[in-house]
């Protein structure tokens, strides 16, 4: 009989994010232990049959017994709310169910697990998805002189202190856990396990119908920590050089906020392309650029942080465009050689970008460096192994 483990994760599955960070891990692990899967969705996702109806399957030829939590954002104490919705449902599987452990994705599922764990005596594991209370001020939701923060911060040590295991996006983060946080003396074990990406789905063949011009490309969210702003005035100093020039994005819900954006800046929308995919369909985009490019906003929380996208660029053979400051980024591009790391957002970087980018170019190894860098770093096989001896130190 398979253990059973209880799920929680504050992402929906429905969003490509969910789908790949999630369910990918979730579906092959689930031949050797039943998932009981909460999830926070939101209600403009069941649109999307097809994902959903996908998913819905996927779940069902898997031992993933998938429970779906409408998120609720616009009303006083929402999030309050979402945690109670998910208390509740956390709670009546868990005394439905033999319940060895319960796997909780960032902070708010951890607290339910906490919990959970203090009520019934589970195994906790404190999946953390990076310093999510630093990330709220990061990303200008939180003051950092709020009592939002500084019980926030305060339920940060005691979630860290009472979980049997740890995980971390980043070795940056790690060392943080280890060395302010205590974990190192109280034994806690800590495992780094980044956003894995399947590397058979992204490295697909498709030949370019135009290798005159240079494509860039930015896929995914641009709010909150990104620094969408200086992604696109280093393409619009990279067009007034290289006329021939393009910027691809990939984006789900953030149309209106990248439309004000490029007015802001004065570039057209005939100068771009603008559109969203589906989670399956991403790798035929990522195949569409010749460099990934984004920028986040370098702090602390950001030292625990791991760009799903930087995984899913290299494992399509696509070198990156990025800051440096955030996790482990910069180590991972500079091993192989696989991108270009930006020190300053002015000018003189701006140069020295694209005279690399013309290095590049002409490199005909590139791509099978940012293969083998995805396969060292983000190899969903060696994810879901790392998973596996979690699970099977846990049930020790």
């Amino acid at each position: 009989m398979k253990t059973n483990i209880l799920y929680v994760s504050w992402d929906g599955i429905i969003e490509p994010l969910g789908q790949s960070q999630v369910l990918s891990y979730l579906k092959k692990l689930s031949s050797n232990y039943c998932f009981h899967l909460v999830t926070l969705e939101k209600k403009k996702d069941f649109k999307r049959n097809k994902d959903y109806d996908n998913i819905v399957n996927i779940c069902a030829s898997s031992d993933i017994r998938w429970v779906k939590i409408i998120y609720t954002s616009n009303v006083i104490f929402s999030n309050l709310w979402n945690l109670t919705k998910c208390f509740i449902k956390s709670f009546r599987i868990l005394i439905s169910n033999d319940i060895k452990c319960i796997h909780a994705r960032s902070y708010p599922p951890a607290l339910i697990g906490l919990l959970l764990k203090k009520f019934f005596g589970v195994k906790l594991i404190f999946d953390m998805r990076g310093f999510w209370i630093d990330e709220k001020v990061d990303s200008n939701r939180w003051l950092k002189n709020s009592v939002y923060y500084k019980v926030g911060k305060k339920l940060e040590k005691i979630l860290i202190n009472n979980s049997d295991f740890i995980i971390s996006l980043t070795f940056a983060g790690k060392h943080e856990l280890e060395k302010n946080f205590n974990c190192k003396n109280k034994n806690i074990p800590i495992e780094v396990i980044r956003t894995c990406s399947d590397l058979d789905k992204f490295n697909i063949k498709l030949i370019r119908q135009d290798n005159s011009s240079l494509t860039l490309g930015y896929v995914g969210t641009a709010t909150g920590w990104y620094m969408f702003d200086e992604v696109l005035i280093f393409y619009k100093y990279l067009k007034e050089k290289k006329p021939k020039s393009n910027l691809r994005i990939i984006n789900m819900n953030e149309h209106v906020f990248i439309k004000n954006k490029l007015h802001k800046h004065n570039i057209s929308l005939k100068d771009i392309y603008l559109g969203n995919s589906s989670f399956d369909n991403i790798p035929l985009e990522m195949k569409k650029i010749d460099f990934g490019i984004f920028f986040i906003k370098p702090s602390y929380a950001k030292k625990a942080s791991c760009a799903t996208k930087l995984g899913e660029f290299l494992a399509s053979g696509i070198p990156c465009i990025t800051n440096m400051g955030v996790g482990d980024h910069s180590e991972i591009i500079k091993k192989n050689n696989t991108g270009i790391i930006l020190e300053k957002f002015d000018h003189s970087n701006y140069d020295k970008t694209i005279k690399l980018i013309e290095e590049f170019n002409s490199d005909y190894k590139l791509k099978d460096r940012c293969l083998i860098t995805a396969n060292d770093f983000f190899s969903l096989e060696k994810g879901v192994l790392s998973y596996s001896k979690i699970y099977s130190t846990i049930f020790k």
